[in-house]
């Protein structure tokens, strides 16, 4: 496994998901923090965030065509658990994806794996079809449109139309499982190596690295409070309460667990989640602690705040839970405000639109 060649990263992976918004905000303004170049930050990000998360993603999608295929081989007896197993190995991997993909950056962005992986809405009609034409490898499976394929695909033929043993539409999930893995493989790879990276090695390319990361951080702000929660919210509220724009994961009630990944990706790389502040190269700096080794404690501390407040907004809220909707649709605008108007500037940073934007 990748993990024997790097051992940090299940030692930071489960520090980072252990911790929790219990032990946020804990590094003290007045502690002296050491200076961090662009390089350092990235360094950071990368191995003690992105590799660990692509890590967990791709060990969990591993899973998924060995759990597909014993349903399809099931006899009549074993066929409901093992349906059952499936869709416990599909919510598994669909948390590590949203925890990897939380703020998509580097190779996420560049292969366009949150179309591959996570598009939505789904769309049976599309899925029928790629059932009917069979496809039987990974060749084949490139043919297939990316609406009828990934993580929100698999989901309708787990829950929404689950599927049976010894039948097309078992085949087909299994080709879809397959799918998700090589891609989950192959980030772990590429986060993989850019983690690996010697301090010193491109450095010059670090600049435009980090302000991909504020750019796609504070998109990924508004992609939760409009595209994950309020637009579907509105869309139910126009239909009198029936709500037609279904949520991300409502088929398999995994909803206000995605947005609780896809915030814990957000909160850890805004601020810290530690005691005091890493050496370069020894531990996650989010953006809070990027500022002060910089001298900027002032928009830090705001960004600590702020950051702190939509972690108490987020808490516990559902769907259901129209009230904890608004405000924490309220908090990640006023942080997603903050950003551009204090923390951006103070990193020389331009905000621009990205794919994670709301539309």
């Amino acid at each position: 496994m990748k993990t024997s060649r790097a051992p940090w990263k299940a030692i930071a992976g489960i520090a980072l998901l252990a911790c929790g918004a219990a032990c946020a905000q804990n590094v003290a303004p007045n502690v002296a923090v050491p200076f961090y170049t662009a390089g350092d930050f990235m360094r950071g990000v990368y191995r003690f965030w992105y590799a660990p998360q692509a890590a967990a993603f791709a060990e969990q999608a591993g899973g998924l065509p060995t759990a597909i295929s014993a349903v399809c081989d099931a006899d009549a007896g074993a066929a409901t658990a093992k349906l059952e197993q499936a869709r416990e190995r599909w919510k598994s991997s669909a948390l590590a994806w949203d925890r990897l993909s939380g703020v998509q950056i580097g190779p996420l962005v560049q292969r366009r794996s949150a179309r591959q992986i996570d598009f939505t809405p789904t769309r049976p009609e599309l899925i029928k079809r790629a059932i009917q034409a069979a496809p039987q490898d990974a060749t084949a499976m490139e043919s297939i449109g990316t609406p009828a394929k990934g993580l929100p695909a698999l989901e309708w033929l787990l829950w929404a139309q689950p599927i049976a043993p010894a039948t097309p539409a078992c085949r087909y999930a299994l080709q879809v499982a397959a799918d998700i893995q090589r891609e989950a493989d192959t980030l772990a790879k590429a986060f993989d190596e850019l983690a690996e990276r010697p301090p010193g090695q491109a450095e010059e390319s670090q600049g435009p690295a980090m302000s991909e990361l504020i750019n796609q951080w504070t998109g990924a702000l508004e992609r939760l409070r409009w595209a994950e929660m309020e637009k579907p919210r509105l869309a139910g509220s126009a239909q009198g309460g029936r709500n037609a724009a279904a949520y991300a994961r409502g088929a398999s009630g995994q909803t206000a667990a995605r947005w609780a990944a896809q915030w814990q990706a957000l909160r850890t790389l805004g601020a810290s989640q530690a005691t005091e502040a890493p050496r370069p190269g020894a531990g996650l700096a989010p953006i809070e602690t990027y500022l002060r080794g910089l001298g900027r404690n002032e928009p830090a501390e705001l960004l600590a705040q702020s950051v702190g407040r939509t972690d108490k907004a987020l808490q516990n809220i559902s769907p259901a839970n129209k009230a904890g909707m608004t405000a924490a649709g309220r908090s990640l605008a006023e942080l997603k405000k903050l950003t551009e108007a204090e923390i951006a500037p103070a990193l020389e940073v331009s905000i621009g639109f990205s794919d994670a934007d709301g539309d």
